[in-house]
């Protein structure tokens, strides 16, 4: 389940727009990767991460 209360560190949001631009996953930190599939903003699909429309909702709202 989703916490959309649950605060982000600046690192994380930067891992969570990482995410949602498809690439350089490998840059960030495993557990900025662990934590937002904890949090519901993204999930894993053949080893990449990948944002859930919660992940896409949390990154348009720039916080």
């Amino acid at each position: 389940m989703t916490d959309s209360t649950a605060a982000l560190s600046a690192d994380e949001f930067a891992s969570l727009a990482e995410v949602g631009k498809g690439k350089a996953q490998d840059d960030i930190p495993q557990g900025h990767g662990e934590r937002l599939v904890n949090l519901g903003y993204a999930i894993r699909r053949l080893g990449e991460l990948e944002l859930t429309s919660s992940g896409v909702r949390r990154l348009a709202t720039g916080e």
